[in-house]
């Protein structure tokens, strides 16, 4: 990659190379002296930009792993999760606190899904849960700290061997909620109960199953 005024570093366009690795131009085979990004903006009579096209030859796919703990209060239905623990491998993170961020929200919209969001109607088919004060959402409040973890297997398919995060939590948490539950309470010979796991559906689940 070469710069523009190479008269900042004293030597030929074609001479100057990017280390990626630090993020600094030098001559090469010279690491020093080096301009740096914004030393090479400041320098440039005009603003720096670039134009480029890419086109992934497929899709990537990334992956992880979900387990959820919790304890169900078998006189009144109410879930409570203990513990939430995912592994998840985006390929490479180019912003860790982005990417957590992206799995924290994404595990809280998946419990919340598993345990209390319902759209009900009457028997009318009037809404009854058309607002915040009827509709149930989760807090802080129902949440423990989740325990997440990165792995990073760059995918090939594209330059910078990034792979989604967005829907990593919301797809790994659902499930992972809604088996913990069934199985906290499989011992009194229940295999199924539909999202939400609300206190309601569990309740009722426990009293069929006698």
């Amino acid at each position: 990659m070469g710069v523009e005024d190479p008269d900042e570093l004293e030597a030929a366009v074609g001479d100057i190379v990017l280390d990626t690795s630090g993020g600094h131009f030098h001559v090469t085979g010279s690491p020093s002296p080096a301009l740096g990004w914004a030393e090479l903006a400041a320098a440039a009579p005009e603003p720096l930009s670039v134009e480029t096209a890419h086109d992934d030859p497929g899709p990537s796919f990334p992956f992880g792993a979900h387990v959820c703990v919790v304890e169900v209060d078998t006189e009144t239905g109410k879930v409570t999760v203990v513990r939430f623990v995912a592994v998840d491998d985006c390929g490479r993170v180019l912003n860790p606190l982005l990417a957590e961020g992206q799995v924290h929200g994404g595990i809280a919209q998946g419990v919340a899904q598993a345990l209390l969001e319902e759209v009900l109607y009457d028997a009318d088919g009037n809404p009854l849960t058309s607002n915040l004060a009827d509709y149930a959402t989760i807090s802080g409040m129902e949440l423990p700290s989740f325990e997440t973890h990165s792995m990073q297997t760059p995918t090939p398919l594209n330059a910078l061997g990034a792979k989604g995060i967005g829907e990593s939590g919301t797809i790994g948490s659902t499930p992972a909620v809604v088996n913990a539950v069934v199985d906290a309470v499989s011992h009194l010979g229940i295999t199924h109960i539909d999202m939400p796991t609300s206190p309601v559906r569990v309740w009722s689940a426990i009293q069929a199953a006698g």
